[in-house]
């Protein structure tokens, strides 16, 4: 009886150690900097296919600018006219939608009118280079700010804030 005993208090520390080993790490990564201008260069769509999928200024007439400051203030700018404006703030998230799943690690925008957030406020990006990606299939949603519909949204950076 009493080798059994031990034989469980061994497994069970063994196993404790293990676990106690293991290297758990927060999302602390900084956020990638979204501050400047961005032109709106294309949309796909997740549905419905036509020839308006992707959504271009060229086939929609719309030549939109998101003007991220430095202050964390923001301008949405549709041929030449401000639709919208307010204030954000940025975070960061991680999300593998089953076991052995590709991970995707994304940003988060929020945005805010007059210090409350705006319904459905949010938007979830990456940054390659110069193209900034808007797609809540990052975060397993379907819809954000910039897209009513699943998809992803296309940004090029025009201007460099300082």
């Amino acid at each position: 009886m009493r080798t059994k005993f031990v034989s469980y208090m061994i497994v069970s520390l063994l196993l404790l150690l293990f676990i106690s080993c293991k290297k758990f790490t927060d999302n602390v990564d900084p956020t990638q900097d979204i501050t400047g201008t961005w032109e709106w260069i294309f949309t796909y769509k997740a549905y419905p296919l036509s020839e308006t999928n992707p959504l271009t200024p060229q086939n929609t007439g719309i030549v939109e600018i998101f003007i991220f400051n430095t202050d964390r203030t923001w301008l949405n700018i549709q041929n030449d006219l401000v639709i919208d404006s307010g204030t954000f703030s940025l975070g960061h998230g991680s999300r593998t939608p089953y076991l052995g799943a590709k991970t995707y690690i994304y940003d988060s925008i929020v945005y805010y009118w007059s210090g409350i957030q705006i319904d459905n406020g949010f938007d979830y990006y990456i940054i390659f280079n110069d193209t900034l990606e808007f797609s809540p299939g990052f975060s397993g949603r379907l819809t954000s700010y910039t897209l009513p519909y699943n998809g992803a949204k296309f940004w090029k950076k025009i201007k460099t804030l300082r």
